[in-house]
């Protein structure tokens, strides 16, 4: 696709720096783009470090507080520490362990409470960015995706993105800052003994080193596989009609069974990879003990430390172990994070196709003078849209693939003038819906120019652009919500007595105050309450309310009943007025009327004139008029 497009002075578009942004954020490591979401919640962060750094330092107490007891209860007959002085210093050290006790019972609230406001915190932030930059992405992009897979990515992925925060790097980072003091305080009881342990440590980086690319396909494999029954599981549920009438529901829960199975699997084997460096690790652990035990005991018989030494060191070495046990679940949280945040940020990195002038006009159309010139239109278009698959991260498309894919249009021109109305007609796949979904730039054009009021549309902003323009199609979207929201969502600060006028006009008045609750009924998911009809009324008070100067008719009323079909048609004509309407449909009844019909096939116009004129050719459109009157 061309890098720019021209503008109606034959000057190049200028694109906002949105390219640049992205190819900065890839050069950035995933961690470090994560990282940068800590800002906004670093109270949290700073709270929770201070609660961890509390409780790992409350951690050494008990081995000193152990070590203490054992020899004041081990020493020897001593007149100048006598019975009662011995029992003083127990009571002390008891005393010392149960203030201890409490200390930990508040870091371990702080410090849960406080991760998890900043795990969730980041979460929130991610989820937010990431369905905002959803938002921004054009039809190419959701024509191509799953629901499912852009549902796993917004709710799961995000979740085991962030989970890296607060589960992984303040963990581990704590975990360091107390390696390095239990080593440390280790030293100062024996050097000898402390460097027997830490032989061991170059063992445990070997296995890391060895397994960690495993650990990472498996858990890369797992979550790709959840991506998948995501996916199929949001399509399965929207097409229980199709599966009930169809009876197929043992052949779909077969299927649902594979894939379960499938991840299932991957589950298992990154269990598989993640618990055998665990255990590798726990073998090392448990020989580092026994060098205590045996090494310890040997140096103690010689009178090279005491028992409450030996005790003490004893404590400080498991609290050593206790980040090297933890490192290895923390590694299994690590490479399952960073897949998931390579899958987010592989979303947030896709550069929308349609975008903000760089110098929008911001006054909305106002004449609805329409004009496409030349205007050519291909899917398959060499894109980040076309590019990224979330099923299976992989790219998809090239730009000599996109070059090769054939036109939907094909160097279409056509006008219509201020308040006109305009049919568009052809067989199935002529590229009729396509052609009108570029007034609003669902898509914007491959090659050509799409003008209205003279000014080319890539230079309007999106959002004046797409308040002069309202659109009723043949499948009309009713949000869950009530009947008031549903009528006003292209308007929200809309009055009551708006919404009922509009509601009015588009003959569903009558039957909204049918309902108990009136304009406060519920409506279910996609309306499903509701008729085709009442939809289609609903769809239109929606278009009404709007007052849109131009206006798209995508087989509104198809898929009506005649009784239906001559309700909404009055619905439509009191919406019509007045406007510049361009209208989708096979039905005489409805493109008789109109100024000017232009017939498509395959991406091209072929014929175009009135009613009649079009007629008396005995053409394209004669044909379809023929076919219409013989299925009818």
């Amino acid at each position: 696709m061309a890098t720019h497009l021209l503008t109606a002075a034959g000057e190049p578009h200028s694109r906002t720096p949105a390219s640049d942004v992205r190819a900065a954020q890839r050069t950035c490591s995933p961690l470090l783009r994560l990282l940068g979401y800590v800002g906004p919640h670093r109270n949290y962060a700073a709270l929770t470090v201070c609660f961890g750094v509390l409780g790992f330092a409350l951690s050494f107490v008990y081995p000193w507080i152990i070590g203490s007891a054992v020899d004041v209860i081990v020493a020897p007959p001593d007149p100048g520490f006598p019975l009662a002085a011995r029992v003083a210093a127990l009571l002390r050290l008891t005393e010392l362990a149960a203030l201890t006790a409490v200390g930990h019972a508040l870091v371990v609230y702080g410090r849960g409470h406080f991760n998890t406001c900043l795990g969730y915190g980041i979460v929130a932030d991610i989820r937010r960015e990431l369905f905002d930059h959803l938002q921004k992405l054009s039809l190419l992009f959701f024509t191509r995706e799953r629901t499912g897979a852009i549902l796993a990515r917004v709710v799961h992925d995000v979740h085991e993105a962030a989970s890296l925060i607060y589960m992984g790097l303040i963990v581990a980072a704590l975990d360091a800052v107390q390696l390095v003091i239990a080593v440390a305080l280790l030293l100062s009881i024996s050097w000898k003994l402390t460097l027997a342990c830490l032989v061991l440590f170059p063992f445990y980086g070997l296995v890391f080193a060895v397994m960690n690319p495993r650990v990472q396909r498996a858990s890369e494999r797992m979550h790709g596989q959840l991506t998948r029954i995501s996916g199929n599981l949001v399509e399965q549920l929207s097409g229980q009609a199709l599966v009930k009438t169809y009876t197929a529901e043992q052949r779909e829960a077969e299927r649902f069974a594979e894939e379960v199975a499938r991840h299932h699997g991957f589950v298992v084997a990154q269990s598989h990879e993640g618990h055998l460096v665990a255990s590798f690790g726990e073998v090392l652990v448990h020989i580092g003990t026994t060098l205590v035990v045996g090494y310890g005991g040997w140096l103690a018989l010689h009178g090279e430390m005491t028992a409450g030494t030996l005790t003490r060191f004893l404590g400080y070495l498991l609290i050593m172990f206790g980040p090297v046990r933890r490192f290895a679940e923390l590694n299994i949280v690590h490479q399952t994070s960073i897949s998931a945040i390579r899958r987010v940020f592989r979303v947030l990195e896709i550069q929308p196709s349609v975008v903000e002038p760089a110098r929008p006009h911001a006054v909305a159309p106002r004449r609805g003078h329409v004009r496409f010139e030349a205007v050519s239109f291909r899917y398959s278009q060499d894109s980040d849209e076309t590019r990224v698959r979330l099923d299976d991260d992989r790219e998809a498309g090239t730009a000599s693939a996109a070059d090769d894919a054939p036109c939907v249009l094909d160097r279409v021109t056509l006008e219509a003038c201020p308040g006109e109305l305009i049919a568009v007609v052809g067989p199935s796949g002529a590229g009729k819906t396509t052609l009108l979904s570029l007034l609003p730039r669902l898509y914007d054009v491959t090659s050509g120019r799409l003008l209205i009021d003279g000014i080319d549309v890539r230079d309007y902003s999106l959002t004046a652009l797409r308040a002069a323009i309202g659109i009723v199609q043949q499948e009309s979207f009713i949000f869950t919500g009530t009947v008031r929201e549903n009528i006003a969502y292209g308007r929200p600060g809309a009055t009551d007595e708006e919404v009922e006028a509009a509601a009015r006009a588009a003959h569903a008045h009558e039957f909204i105050t049918g309902f108990s609750d009136g304009y406060d009924t519920r409506l279910g998911e996609r309306g499903v309450n509701l008729s085709g009809g009442q939809r289609q009324r609903l769809s239109i008070a929606r278009a009404i309310l709007k007052d849109p100067r131009i206006l798209i008719l995508d087989e509104a009323t198809s898929s009506l009943d005649a009784e239906s079909e001559a309700i909404v048609q009055r619905a439509l004509e009191v919406l019509m007025r007045s406007r510049t309407c361009f209208v989708i449909a096979h039905r005489l009844s409805t493109i008789r009327k109109a100024d000017r019909i232009f017939v498509l096939d395959a991406g091209r116009v072929v014929e175009s004139g009135s009613h009649h004129e079009l007629l008396a050719r005995n053409g394209a459109y004669t044909r379809l008029v023929r076919h219409q009157a013989d299925v009818e």
